[in-house]
């Protein structure tokens, strides 16, 4: 019984996924073929730029994992799985709040910026979910 905090928070981030998808889906029927083709070409660079950044993170997180540098955030008490998850989690919510502004001046439809908006509260949703769940599954208050 321990684990139900951990397992409540899966299955909530589980279906907030399949929910997300479900509007982004949506929202890109909204779109007429010279819209999706613009928003894929709008996007390239940023694509690239994140594959990027987050094997850079992870490349980070490793460095520091095992290094020394590790060792003195502990004594610090500083967690560095909890600072990657941080910068991971801010890294996600900077992309989604410049994507949609993206979208937004290229003149998308308002359903679909609409669509992709509550995709995304609802893909935080699950995540914040499935955050709480492990910390009162490991660190239990």
């Amino acid at each position: 019984m321990d684990n139900i905090a951990n397992l409540i928070g899966i299955a909530i981030m589980i279906t907030a996924m399949i929910v997300s998808r479900i509007f982004q889906e949506k929202g890109l029927k909204t779109l007429t073929n010279e819209e999706r083709g613009l928003l894929i070409g709008n996007f390239s660079k940023m694509r690239m730029t994140s594959v990027i950044l987050i094997a850079s993170m992870i490349t980070l997180y490793l460095v520091v994992m095992y290094s020394v540098i590790g060792q003195w955030l502990e004594a610090k008490h500083v967690n560095p799985t909890v600072l990657y998850f941080a910068m991971l989690m801010l890294y996600s919510v900077t992309i989604t709040i410049y994507s949609l502004k993206k979208q937004k001046e290229m003149g998308l439809p308002q359903t679909y910026i609409k669509n992709v908006l509550i995709a995304n509260v609802v893909k935080f949703i699950g995540i914040a979910s499935l955050c709480i769940g492990l910390y009162l599954t490991i660190w239990k208050p």
